[in-house]
């Protein structure tokens, strides 16, 4: 047999499996949203500006990209709580906090996204489990963590006798769609 022939049939062959193996580009769209609490009550704060963009390979876990959030953009339903966020941020010196992704694994619908998150000039290391479903090529993700204000360095707002407590939960919801 010509190995040209045999060549190309084995390429053929192979295709699907190499071709899976490869990883994908997406468009990140979503919202971010934190929950906080002090003596008295709680509240939580919205954000719907979160974009960026991820390379995922769903069969290895590997991924790259950035996505990033305005952090002056958070939305309480109170203007003077939204006000002491952007100063405990220092949005104008730190307008972005930015993920940067580097693995999403996946068990049924459980999923864990590992990366570097950057807050206010502090970079950590974050894990956010969640779930992960598929809707044809477009992903749908629904996951949180808890965090404290210690660990970016940042004071908690206060009013008074009263300060914000640790821990701040923080869900995130993203609508990642193929390139």
């Amino acid at each position: 047999m010509n190995p040209l022939i045999l060549l190309t049939a084995l390429l053929l062959y192979l295709w699907p499996s190499v071709s899976q193996a490869q990883s994908s580009q997406f468009a990140i769209e979503g919202r971010v949203t934190y929950a906080a609490s002090y003596s008295l009550g709680r509240w939580e704060g919205t954000n719907t500006s979160v974009r960026g963009t991820v390379r995922w390979n769903p069969q290895t876990g590997e991924a790259s990209g950035q996505v990033c959030v305005e952090l002056g953009r958070f939305d309480s339903g109170n203007a003077l709580r939204d006000a002491d966020a952007r100063g405990v941020f220092d949005v104008n010196r730190f307008p972005l906090s930015c993920l940067e992704v580097e693995r999403l694994t996946q068990s049924g619908e459980d999923a864990v996204l590992l990366g570097t998150l950057e807050i206010s000039g502090t970079r950590r290391p974050v894990r956010i489990a969640g779930k992960l479903t598929r809707e044809g090529s477009t992903y749908r993700f629904v996951g949180g963590f808890n965090t404290s204000f210690s660990e970016w360095r940042l004071n908690p707002p206060s009013l008074l006798f009263l300060r914000v407590n640790d821990p701040v939960e923080v869900r995130l919801e993203a609508r990642a769609v193929l390139r």
